[in-house]
């Protein structure tokens, strides 16, 4: 290879603890560039903090959203038109020029990552796949049925570049490739360094989030409303606040939700912190607190990213609604895997709607 350089994409918060996480242990000792694009929500201003870290040789950005929205992935007519003309759109998402790299750690297989493999294709560079939550796990993008990309000449290219994926626990991925999975090492809880990084970047301010005893149920909300998906997710926050008493009950909004509506229709109170999940873990003892949520990847990353045992309630059994899981075999056992064999001792899935409020009651709710 003709240097040792590396390139982390990112565009989700997830995935940029993650990026961080990358370069203070797998990268540790090489330069490295960040490229952070559109998708990453407030990713405009993140930009100058994390070049304040220093962590990273150059911080770059990319429209990548727009592309992605321009030309989706599932219409043949559109990936054809984008790839005819794939150096002036690549190139015009982009804040400054790429340099030359040995390796590109991605974690999403969207339009703009592909143009990125076509864009190296003859080039000594690998593409390693990173953790992105369930669906690393459990799907493989590159199966020829999935998407108009996958059929794409060039959209392929992406398979022929990507030598591994890293995950937080390999022995759970089920997605049937043939790609082999690698441990990616846990983020420590007892870092000081990693954590004071991290804060800064996204700002994190302790008096923005309750004591505790304030929350001693919180909510993790999902991202069905922006995703235009109907449910029934506010009668379950509404079936849990009136279980544990509305004192102790806290929506935290998705980032993605237009608006916060559970704090509009009354289900909450405002949650008033942006910090991401996995940031409180580490910055937050989260004994006496109870975590509640449809199916949401954070409420599982105490346990994959930081090995911790926190009470959790997931209500995908109770959930009404179009969503991946419902479809999805292999996700279905996948979350039966997690339960059976990885989840720790106070990992909860109620069947019904007594079950949840018998269950609540149980963890600490009110009892009359």
């Amino acid at each position: 290879m003709s240097n040792n350089r590396a390139l982390i994409l990112v565009n989700s918060v997830y995935q940029l603890l993650t990026a961080v996480h990358l370069r203070r242990t797998v990268l540790s000792g090489r330069e490295a560039d960040l490229l952070v694009t559109d998708i990453l929500p407030g990713w405009e201003a993140l930009l100058p903090r994390l070049r304040d870290t220093g962590a990273f040789a150059r911080v770059l950005s990319a429209r990548a959203g727009e592309l992605n929205r321009q030309y989706p992935a599932a219409r043949e007519e559109a990936v054809d038109e984008a790839f005819r003309s794939l150096l002036p759109l690549f190139r015009g998402t982009l804040s400054d020029d790429l340099g030359e790299y040995s390796q590109v750690y991605f974690a999403n297989f969207d339009l703009f990552t592909r143009m990125l493999a076509c864009w190296y294709y003859t080039r000594p560079c690998e593409f390693i796949g990173y953790e992105d939550g369930f669906s690393s796990y459990v799907i493989d993008y590159l199966r020829e049925d999935r998407a108009a990309i996958n059929r794409h000449s060039d959209g392929r290219k992406i398979g022929d570049k990507i030598s591994v994926m890293l995950l937080y626990e390999p022995h759970l991925a089920m997605r049937g490739d043939c790609l082999p999975n690698r441990p990616l090492p846990k983020i420590p809880r007892d870092d000081p360094a990693l954590r004071e990084t991290l804060n800064y970047i996204f700002g994190y301010r302790p008096q923005d989030y309750p004591p505790d005893g304030a929350a001693d149920f919180l909510f993790l909300e999902q991202s069905f409303r922006a995703e235009g998906i109907r449910t029934n997710d506010l009668e379950l926050m509404r079936e849990c606040r009136e279980a544990v008493g509305p004192g102790r009950f806290l929506v935290k909004p998705h980032p993605r939700n237009p608006e916060n509506l559970p704090h509009r229709l009354g289900l909450t109170r405002k949650y008033a912190g942006t910090a991401p999940w996995e940031l409180l873990l580490l910055n937050q003892d989260p004994a006496g607190r109870t975590l509640i949520t449809v199916c949401s990847n954070a409420a599982l990353t105490g346990r994959i990213v930081f090995g911790m045992d926190i009470p959790t309630v997931m209500l995908y059994r109770l959930f009404d609604g179009r969503v991946l899981w419902k479809e999805d075999d292999t996700l279905r056992r996948y979350l039966l895997r997690f339960r059976r064999q990885f989840a720790g001792k106070r990992y909860y899935v109620p069947e019904t709607v007594y079950q949840l409020r018998s269950l609540l009651h149980y963890l600490g709710g009110r009892h009359e």
